[in-house]
């Protein structure tokens, strides 16, 4: 499946400039994609964009304030900044979307108290998208659950077409990647074809059996350099798995910042001006029915992006026996987590009655309580996140 969200003719306009937006834009990582957007050029050279940093109301203040640290760094590439809390004014024209803000997993939040409380958040985005979306906008989300996220916004902005559409399973990959090249002891640019499949971080499934690493400038099948077979089969999903659980422990902080926001913006550069030739990368996109996942569920798959800015699931990769296996895993995975989400917003095709779990999860009357534009707000919004180190946890 060939997508084209046509950013190049934009491109190709060095008068005009490319509008992007950032939620989140005081958090960490919204910070962060911020920075770099505005630093480096991303868009292309010499292209200028107008940085529209959006926020919650009660934090514009924080706003400003990361608004005027960008500006003393006198970078040349940012024509306008915008901040604002109104979606409608930010979407609206917008090229490229990073959806970073949210609620991120914490101490004291169960994974569907996430899935539950972001499902009301991306319910509004999506309206608001529906209303003013560009056909040749790029959205990415970053803020977890990435699928379920993916698939609530495209419920609600039912014009925008998969090739808008993605989320973020980058970390993974980029991870990924560097622990295979240290096992070598070689630069991480040399190991290629790398795929993570279905869902986001602890459940995520690494396919190595595909990977290809270049040693002595000849390309090798990954099990062929590494001669640990083994391991690559079983040791190595568990250690990815927990390694942002390792990093964050050692570190003892509540979010792998750098790590998400780099990510983020390499999935939009490769997005922009395509995949290195000859590789491909991660993307959570919609599925078109390859390797037998259902339409339309929010996958992560391998994914070639051309230099104009197509990008297609790489179709042509054998499955074995082991691997449908994880396949099928992670598809029932993120279905049973799109039925709570939807069942939180009560929509017809969740056929489940709605009820806190025994590990605290989020119930209807909470989820209603805490929904987007209520006297309670999200203690986490779409538009401003939590000061107490919340942000970033994936």
């Amino acid at each position: 499946m060939f997508c084209f969200a046509g950013l190049q003719v934009v491109l190709n306009m060095a008068a005009k400039p490319i509008k992007v937006v950032i939620t989140g834009a005081s958090g960490e990582i919204g910070l962060m994609v911020s920075y770099m957007m505005a630093k480096e050029e991303i868009c292309g050279a010499g292209q200028l964009i107008d940085l529209v940093m959006v926020e919650n109301r009660s934090r514009m203040k924080q706003l400003r304030g990361a608004v005027g640290e960008i500006k003393t760094c006198n970078l040349t590439n940012v024509q306008n900044y915008i901040t604002t809390d109104n979606l409608i004014e930010a979407f609206t024209d917008a090229d490229i979307i990073f959806l970073v803000g949210g609620l991120f997993s914490a101490p004291g939040f169960s994974r569907n108290d996430v899935i539950g409380m972001n499902a009301l958040e991306f319910k509004e985005i999506g309206l608001a998208l529906s209303k003013v979306a560009k056909a040749t906008v790029k959205i990415v989300v970053v803020v977890e659950p990435q699928n379920i996220n993916l698939m609530v916004l495209s419920y609600f902005a039912p014009d925008l077409k998969p090739c808008n559409l993605t989320a973020l399973s980058r970390v993974d990959h980029n991870r990924a990647q560097t622990m295979l090249a240290r096992m070598l002891n070689i630069s991480s640019d040399k190991i290629v074809h790398l795929t993570m499949w279905g869902n986001r971080s602890i459940t995520i499934f690494p396919d190595i059996r595909h990977a290809k690493i270049e040693i002595k400038g000849k390309l090798l099948p990954a099990y062929e350099a590494i001669k640990d077979d083994f391991y690559l089969k079983y040791k190595f999903t568990e250690e990815l798995q927990n390694r942002e659980a390792e990093i964050l422990k050692k570190r003892k902080t509540s979010g792998c910042f750098q790590t998400v926001a780099i990510a983020a913006v390499q999935h939009m550069s490769d997005w922009i001006h395509g995949t290195k030739p000859g590789d491909w990368t991660s993307m959570i996109v919609m599925s078109d029915g390859s390797y037998g996942i259902d339409k339309g569920l929010a996958y992560s798959f391998p994914v070639r992006v051309s230099a104009a800015g197509e990008w297609e699931i790489v179709s042509d990769l054998d499955i074995n026996y082991y691997e449908r296996e994880k396949l099928d895993e992670r598809v029932n995975e993120i279905k049973a987590e799109r039925m709570f989400a939807y069942g939180i917003l009560e929509l017809p095709e969740a056929k489940i009655e709605v009820q806190k779990d025994e590990e605290g999860a989020v119930d209807q009357a909470r989820a209603t309580k805490w929904s987007f534009g209520h006297a309670e707000p999200l203690p986490c919004s779409i538009l401003g996140v939590l000061e107490q180190d919340r942000l970033g946890t994936m």
